[in-house]
């Protein structure tokens, strides 16, 4: 076995063993829970960087595996020697790989494999979101020169939801009840939940669904490419980049310097809703965590002012 100074490579043809036979097991088991995104995240930290360490180490099973081996993957990941491109890693990019890594074992070991190793995570601080004010979102909404494009910045800023929930949205989703207005929402493992939406941002998507052009669509979906596809003579499904692009254009327009992406809508909407004294249970919910961690990991950039105005509301509250 390589000694602890061995220098971590890149293989370019690993021959398969048990130990990607149960990688490639894994990740089809991942599939029937997760999304795509997600998938490919696993399939990056497992393929491209724990086979390659194990070739490169000598392991072929996953018994094998020690904490003194993971510890070197750590290692090599935050000093550049492990990675693919040779140049260390972010904190943050080297956790990622290390969960997905333990996810695995734990899975494994959950299957009945002798697993003996888990790996440190490396302590990585708290990020801090650089969220939109409501201002901002109503600014991008502002800039758009379509409907269609406003629509998508009304619904990714006052519900939510992720990108892929959205460009997954057909007229069957807009649900009433009495005075409640909801959408249903398709996201992450076939998963399906209802998220509140104002009366007047329901009824303006549902003007949209309804306009003849739409009814040229197969799949129903009520946000479509703005021109027909010359394959099919049809208005096809508007794709995840088509969204990115026009985010990134209305940013220009409406002055916001910062980078402005689909999913910090998403974070926008989450540290607005507990600012405003929002249950986070609720907020959970809503956003279809699977816990109250995610609340608690992804929104700890909540200011000290933010707790300073709740706190002085608690105790003004008492007097």
């Amino acid at each position: 076995m390589a000694g602890r100074d061995h220098k971590l490579s890149v293989v370019e043809a690993v021959p398969a063993g048990a130990l990607t036979r149960l990688i490639s097991d894994y990740l089809q088991d991942r599939r029937v829970n997760c999304s795509p995104k997600t998938i490919r995240i696993y399939r990056d930290a497992l393929e491209e960087v724990l086979v390659p360490f194990c070739a490169a180490h000598g392991v072929e099973r996953i018994d094998q595996l020690t904490d003194r081996h993971l510890n070197d993957l750590t290692v090599g990941l935050l000093d550049g020697s492990g990675s693919r491109s040779g140049k260390a890693l972010s904190k943050f990019s080297v956790h990622s790989y290390i969960r997905s890594v333990n996810a695995f074992l734990a899975w494994a070991r959950k299957d009945g494999e002798t697993v003996t190793g888990k790996a440190k995570l490396p302590t990585v601080g708290r990020r801090v979101l650089d969220v939109l004010s409501r201002e901002e979102i109503q600014a991008l909404e502002d800039a758009a020169s379509t409907e269609r494009d406003k629509l998508i910045v009304r619904v990714l800023g006052d519900t939510g939801m992720r990108l892929g929930g959205l460009l997954g949205l057909t007229k069957a989703d807009l649900h009433q009840d009495g005075r409640n207005f909801t959408l249903r929402v398709h996201e992450k493992g076939d998963k399906q939940r209802l998220v509140p939406v104002k009366p007047e941002l329901y009824r303006r998507l549902q003007r949209f669904a309804e306009r003849g052009r739409h009814q040229d669509a197969t799949s129903g979906r009520i946000f479509l490419a703005h021109r027909k596809s010359p394959r099919t003579g049809q208005y096809e499904p508007l794709e995840a980049s088509g969204v990115d692009q026009m985010m990134r254009d209305l940013a220009i327009k409406a002055g916001i310097t910062r980078r402005v992406y689909p999913h910090l809508l998403r974070h926008s909407y989450a540290t607005h809703f507990l600012r405003r004294g929002g249950n986070p249970l609720l907020l959970q919910q809503i956003l279809g965590h699977e816990s109250l961690a995610m609340i608690t990991q992804n929104y700890s950039h909540l200011t000290l002012s933010d707790a300073h105005a709740e706190a002085m509301r608690v105790l003004l509250d008492d007097d």
